[in-house]
């Protein structure tokens, strides 16, 4: 074959290949951009409600995380790891000592300070551990409504199960 119509060839296959290649490298980078589009999604929901651990907003994001840091290798083990350790921990069974109570909570809030931070990492942020355990907002307001929403509901349950009986004061109108 002369060097003329191997050149031709090469012209006729690049001609060709060159759009289906790239169309095929575009779609790689297109998976690649929503993958880490998505595990920024869940980064921001962890960080952005990392003072209210029992929304469900929170809850829902913790159990996407072996999902959206699919597969555990490269910087995703760190995250994925540390997860698994914090998993572990929430599913621990409590005690009622006041004092285990807050070693509990104290280590939860390690945990979750451990977690946002190895998420961090992977997405290429450079976060402090100290910027993530400190600079999270919660009034205290929110804190007295969660509280006696919790109360409130307690109550109502003992009363519905017939633990405890509806108290009602009957106060003598004035009669005119």
């Amino acid at each position: 074959m002369k060097a003329e119509t191997v050149f031709q060839v090469i012209t006729i296959a690049a001609i060709i290949l060159g759009p289906v290649l790239a169309l095929f490298a575009q779609r790689i980078l297109d998976n690649l951009r929503e993958k880490r589009k998505l595990k920024l999604a869940l980064f921001q929901t962890l960080l952005t409600t990392r003072a209210t651990p029992i929304s469900i907003q929170h809850v829902q994001a913790l159990n996407s995380i072996e999902l959206e840091f699919y597969p555990r290798k490269g910087k995703n083990v760190r995250a994925i790891d540390a997860w698994r350790i914090y998993s572990e921990h929430l599913n621990q069974r409590r005690s009622e000592d006041p004092q285990q109570v807050q070693a509990w909570g104290d280590r939860r809030q390690e945990l979750i300070v451990d977690l946002l931070y190895e998420m961090s990492q992977c997405l290429g942020y450079d976060f402090e551990k100290v910027m993530i355990k400190r600079d999270a907002y919660y009034p205290s307001g929110l804190t007295d409504m969660e509280n006696e929403g919790s109360a409130l509901r307690k109550a109502a349950v003992k009363v519905f199960e017939g633990q405890t009986a509806l108290k009602v004061d009957i106060e003598n109108p004035e009669v005119e």
